[in-house]
């Protein structure tokens, strides 16, 4: 599975769970490494950064996930397998 596949995953199970999200289609302008998207729902928000199995993390996305941590977010990586496990729909849930 793509990332670009699981990402459509992801959404598709944010509408259906009701959750509000954002992905930056355009973020050539952004500073690098910003997590590809941002859940919110009325118990929390998470930054999550979609891989592919085999995907590597940039140094610039390490360092975002690292930084949103330490100051409290919930930031994470998602694969594919996530999907397969149930992680993914049961950490929507949590913030649901």
């Amino acid at each position: 599975m793509s990332e670009s596949d699981l990402q459509r995953a992801v959404i598709d199970l944010c509408r259906w769970l009701g959750l509000a999200w954002f992905h930056d289609n355009d973020s050539r302008r952004n500073r690098a490494g910003f997590p590809d998207l941002v859940v919110c729902g009325t118990q929390g928000f998470i930054f999550r950064e979609l891989k592919s199995e085999s995907g590597r993390l940039r140094p610039e996305q390490m360092d975002w996930l690292s930084r949103l941590n330490l100051g409290g977010a919930d930031a994470a990586i998602w694969r594919p397998a996530d999907l397969t496990s149930g992680r993914i729909k049961v950490e929507l849930e949590a913030i649901r």
